[in-house]
């Protein structure tokens, strides 16, 4: 297993791959290999990796948002659907 992400790492999409809204819940990410139909959180965290934002203030803004769910939850999904993209190297880390 890999070592976990450190919340300052910031996140970006590796070459060749790229997101496309689908509606306003619904993202595909296009990869080299095909596509992933990503809805609910994993649509929202994928429209806010950026390349400029780590990954704590993704989890921020998602908990602001969401003030009602768990914050620890959502900071445990975020890190969990970030950790099985870099797994698939879809996403690459700048520090």
């Amino acid at each position: 297993m890999s070592e976990p992400i450190a919340d300052t790492r910031i996140p970006r999409l590796a070459v060749g791959c790229r997101v496309r809204t689908v509606s306003p819940d619904e993202a595909m990410l296009l990869v080299p290999e095909g596509a992933l139909r990503l809805k609910g959180a994993a649509s929202e965290i994928i429209g806010l990796i950026d390349g400029q934002r780590s990954v704590e203030a993704i989890t921020i803004e998602l908990q602001q948002k969401h003030a009602t769910t768990d914050a620890s939850q959502i900071a445990a999904e975020v890190k969990q659907f970030l950790e099985k993209l870099h797994a698939r190297s879809v996403l690459l880390y700048k520090d």
